[in-house]
């Protein structure tokens, strides 16, 4: 009786050995098929997508003249060169920091949501980036601002060069003259696209909407129009204004401000006179990393004696800007306004 029990437990034993190790066979069976399933899945996916063509451009060697282009992707870029620190900004929200791979152009004041990320970016150059440097990242495309996309020393190649070396380009949208804040749509969208990052790139264009939409009712409803115009920089008597003209998509994004650029429609360099002329209600002067601090600017500013008659001076209606938050042509403008916005209207 006893022999009987001792043989029917290790039948039992035996038979339990072997059904775990069929299950755990299965259970292997299907994990390396679900792993198949989701490559499969993802590669059937990039097929759907890619090639993709996307309404972009191309600029001249000097980074001045602007032509639209069809630019077609085979695929997914798979690491990237942003030429400027706000473009590496934008594509950190987007969850790319994995794929950037360099960034140049450190000017400003950065984004401190994305600062962690940031700061694991190699630097290719503090300043503007030349196209050696670019090249020897060996990136799959540069994005960025179209202005630096030159054939010069500070730029980082043409677009024709860069495609010839097989490196792909987007240049952002709102960098291209006649912008308007709408163009950073275009461009969260196009790269959600071409990253394959679209419910990303569509959570941060609500984002996006709901700080503009704070903004414009932090204006107060019968505010009137303010004239601004932009002081590059001042020391002593000299005075460096930017007319800004060709920064539409700055312009436009101001707009919903009550705030109109006076010389939008200028060209050529601005004299003094024309800024005595135009008499802006703002003056905003900018401050960049490696420039001179915007204390001393200022104090040059209303120190000389030839601006004293300015409403912006007599009204103590000097602001100072960052370079980043503007001239990145990203969403940094949204801080921008921001200040700007409890500088001017906040009921002190």
């Amino acid at each position: 009786m006893k022999k009987n029990r001792l043989a029917n437990y290790l039948g039992l034993v035996t038979a339990s050995a072997l059904l775990l190790t069929a299950c755990g066979e299965t259970e292997t069976i299907e994990e390396e098929a679900s792993v198949d399933e989701t490559e499969e899945t993802n590669e059937q996916a990039e097929e759907n997508t890619y090639p993709l063509t996307l309404d972009n451009y191309t600029v001249s060697e000097d980074g001045a003249e602007f032509t639209e282009k069809e630019i077609t992707y085979e695929s997914r870029p798979e690491s990237i060169v942003a030429n400027n620190q706000g473009t590496a900004e934008l594509l950190l929200h987007l969850g790319l920091a994995e794929d950037l791979t360099g960034v140049a152009a450190l000017y400003g004041e950065g984004d401190a949501d994305v600062s962690e990320g940031f700061a694991d970016i190699p630097v290719l150059s503090e300043g503007y980036v030349g196209k050696e440097l670019v090249v020897g990242a060996d990136p799959d495309i540069v994005v960025g601002r179209g202005q630096l996309f030159a054939s010069a020393e500070w730029g980082t190649g043409t677009v024709d060069e860069l495609n010839e070396l097989d490196i792909m380009t987007y240049i952002q949208t709102t960098s291209v003259p006649g912008a308007t804040f709408d163009d950073l749509y275009t461009d969260i969208d196009n790269l959600g696209k071409l990253f394959k990052v679209e419910e990303s790139a569509e959570e941060f264009s609500e984002v996006v909407t709901a700080r503009l939409d704070d903004i414009t009712a932090s204006v107060p409803e019968d505010a009137e129009t303010l004239d601004y115009a932009y002081i590059f920089g001042a020391e002593g008597n000299n005075v460096d204004v930017y007319s800004g003209a060709a920064d539409t998509y700055l312009n436009d994004a101001l707009s919903y401000m009550n705030l109109n650029n006076v010389f939008a429609d200028a060209t050529g360099e601005i004299s003094m006179e024309a800024l005595l002329e135009a008499d802006p209600d703002v003056l905003l002067l900018v401050n960049y990393t490696g420039g001179r601090a915007p204390e001393d600017s200022l104090a040059d500013l209303e120190a000389n004696e030839a601006l004293s008659s300015l409403s912006a001076i007599q009204e103590d209606r000097v602001h100072t800007i960052d370079y980043n938050q503007f001239w990145s042509y990203g969403y940094q403008i949204l801080t921008g306004m921001e200040d700007l916005s409890n500088a001017i209207y906040s009921v002190n």
